[in-house]
């Protein structure tokens, strides 16, 4: 992920509605993007210094029992093609 935080301009974060926690630290880098995802919230920003060290230094989240997440955040898009999807668990370049 770092390699692709490079060349990106722009993100987006997928969350859930119950995850309050996760949707206000996404909050400190962008904003709400109007969705129709009724179960989840999309915040939208610009891939900046703070945002990409800030995004690499999370800790891996310590409530894996159900889902073994690698960060607290279901799904990031990147401008670039790339995503992190299911809490870091699958990776894709398109």
């Amino acid at each position: 992920m770092a390699a692709k935080l490079k060349t990106a301009a722009n993100f987006e974060i997928h969350c859930w509605n119950e995850e309050l926690n996760e949707i206000r630290m996404a909050l400190q880098y962008g904003e709400l993007k109007e969705s129709h995802w009724a179960y989840g919230k999309v915040i939208a920003g610009r891939v900046i210094t703070e945002f990409r060290d800030y995004l690499l230094s999370l800790p891996k989240p310590t409530d894996t029992v159900i889902y073994n997440k690698m960060t607290p955040f279901f799904s990031i898009f990147l401008d670039n093609g790339f995503s992190s999807e299911h809490y870091g668990t699958e990776l894709n370049q398109q």
